[in-house]
């Protein structure tokens, strides 16, 4: 799969000429306009390349190359800029600067030096790359169908965590306030992120509140929170139990109603379980959306482990160990993950430390995620696909309001199959599921 290319440039309009000129060369590349916040990517999303410009206020590329090295001593890295002279040439290229180029640039340059750091997507990936994009000026009646674009922090690779984004974007565009319900743990933070940036906050930080110290803020204090330019209009707001919820929209309401530019901001609330889901629907009402938890998500698991090893890894100068043995990949597939994505980074991180310059293995794994003896690989992938099996026929249960025996009539199931337990115990469709 293509990796990412991070270009920044304080001159918005010169940052998205070189995102639109990447991106017109099938490269997936994200953009900042402010040297912190190019930090604060760098610091959850693995990037192949960065392509920033020189001369920038607070922070110029220099300041911002050292910084990057701190987390990647041997990232890629491309400095642009207009004519430099000897003493900054010297600074950078003592700071291992890959390169540097002059504005203007010399486009076939510039694209041949990129092929040699990042990877174009292939055409399949170019594809839904383009219909994310796109998306934004589809009739009205397929709006709901999807978001503006890939998803830069959350990872929506499931079906469940695509329809969790869809939900919740969908609720963010048709109003104010936006409540997720997310598992011990979840990524909830992440989906907010990307909302943010899809509302048309670029890279701009999220203010984030307690729920007793956002109901003290009054009518002037939140305006003084949206006028902010440099903050994004986006807020987040941690709850800590169900009654807070028709709390939270009650004041939000009374807040609201003397802030005339108010439209364009969104309060997310984040209520973290366990709470019961239909409570929390009941209370929410049109505005609520649940994030499922990773056990219901293996390829969202199977991508933030691959990413908290690709960070390590490239940060401790450990190339391999961004990688997985094939009984550590089973293993991180198929654990429950109670603590969700708080879990996987902590897990990963341990085992990319302790480890050589080698793929992660099963033994870095096993006191980790706190198993006794654990099973063969053969044994684990059954019980994995199973599970996985019983997951997606609960699910589509849930979505076509069918009974079990609609279900397993439409579905041609077989017999003898009359309630959910039914389902659970159903051996696998296709055996061959299991064969490693």
């Amino acid at each position: 799969m293509a990796g990412r290319i991070l270009v920044l440039d304080d001159e918005e309009n010169y940052a998205e000429m070189l995102q639109d000129l990447l991106r017109q060369h099938n490269y997936r590349v994200d953009m900042a306009t402010r040297p912190q916040r190019a930090i604060d990517q760098l610091e959850e999303i693995p990037y192949d390349l960065v392509i920033s410009d020189y001369k920038m206020p607070v922070m110029d590329g220099a300041e911002f190359l050292r910084e990057a090295r701190g987390l990647y001593p041997n990232l890629p890295f491309i400095l642009v800029s207009g004519l430099m002279n000897t003493p900054e040439l010297v600074k950078v290229a003592n700071m291992s600067v890959t390169l540097v180029m002059e504005k203007p640039l010399d486009t076939t340059a510039f694209l041949a030096h990129v092929a040699k750091f990042a990877e174009q997507m292939t055409s399949e990936e170019k594809e839904a790359f383009d219909r994310e994009l796109t998306s934004d000026d589809a009739p009205a009646a397929d709006k709901d169908q999807g978001y503006p674009e890939e998803p830069r922090f959350f990872s929506a690779g499931c079906a469940t965590s695509t329809r969790f984004m869809q939900a919740a974007w969908a609720i963010s565009q048709n109003g104010t306030s936006l409540f997720i319900l997310e598992p011990v743990g979840g990524d909830a933070s992440l989906a907010v992120k990307d909302i943010s940036s899809w509302r048309g906050n670029q890279d701009k930080p999220i203010q984030e509140l307690g729920f007793e110290e956002f109901t003290a803020v009054d009518a002037s204090k939140l305006k003084e929170l949206l006028a902010d330019e440099e903050q994004s209009q986006v807020l987040s707001i941690r709850l800590t139990s169900l009654d807070q919820v028709p709390k939270a929209q009650t004041h939000l309401a009374k807040v609201l109603q003397s802030i005339d530019f108010a439209k364009n901001a969104l309060v997310v609330y984040v209520l973290q379980g366990p709470v019961s889901e239909l409570q929390f629907l009941q209370q929410a009402d049109s505005l609520g959306c649940i994030l499922p938890p990773l056990c219901k998500r293996p390829i969202d698991i199977a991508q933030y482990a691959h990413r908290f090893a690709r960070l390590l890894a490239d940060r401790t100068t450990k190339p391999r160990a961004a990688e997985f043995t094939q009984e550590a990949a089973y293993a991180v597939l198929a654990y429950e993950w109670p603590r969700n994505y708080q879990q996987i980074q902590e897990v990963i991180s341990a085992a990319v430390e302790a480890s050589e310059d080698a793929p992660i293995g099963l033994e870095a794994l096993k006191g980790e995620l706190t198993e006794g003896v654990m099973p063969a690989p053969e044994i684990r992938l059954a019980k994995f696909v199973k599970k996985a099996q019983a997951g997606q026929l609960k699910d589509e249960l849930l979505a076509s309001g069918d009974s079990v025996a609609v279900l397993v009539r439409r579905l041609e199931l077989g017999s003898n199959l009359e309630t959910e337990d039914d389902l659970k115990r159903l051996p696998l469709l296709n055996p061959n599921l299991s064969n490693l």
